[in-house]
């Protein structure tokens, strides 16, 4: 439990921080952002360390469909933070669209793998 306690309150921090930043000097986060994500080996790799952590911790505490409900919540409040940046969001994803998904094959691998077995946990396992 105290793990959980830590990463949630890491999360809070750093997420108020950031609209802290977003709000006071949006300038200076986007020069922090452009720093970081100009290693996007490193970036990819912190990422993935941060995804394990809290992956362990969610899987093994939380039941899947739960998961994926918040996943589902999280993806919709995503979105709905995007809809405003829709017309300077359609140079991204027509780049995305020209080069492909394939950048992206991991996060797709672990959002497919968690759908295949929630339908599985619903339709298979709990007859």
């Amino acid at each position: 439990m105290l793990g959980k306690k830590i990463i949630a309150v890491t999360i809070a921090a750093l997420t108020l921080i950031k609209v802290a930043f977003l709000l006071i000097s949006p300038e200076q986060w986007l020069g922090m952002s452009q720093a970081f994500l100009s290693h996007t080996g490193l970036v990819m790799v912190v990422y993935l360390v941060f995804l394990a952590i809290t992956g362990y911790f969610i899987f093994t505490s939380i039941d899947i469909i739960d998961i994926l409900v918040v996943m589902g919540f999280t993806a919709l409040l995503v979105g709905l933070s995007l809809i405003p940046y829709a017309a300077s969001l359609q140079t991204t994803t027509q780049e995305i669209a020209a080069t492909g998904i394939g950048k992206a094959w991991l996060a797709l691998l672990i959002w497919v793998a968690i759908a295949v077995a929630v339908l599985y946990r619903v339709f298979v396992k709990e007859r």
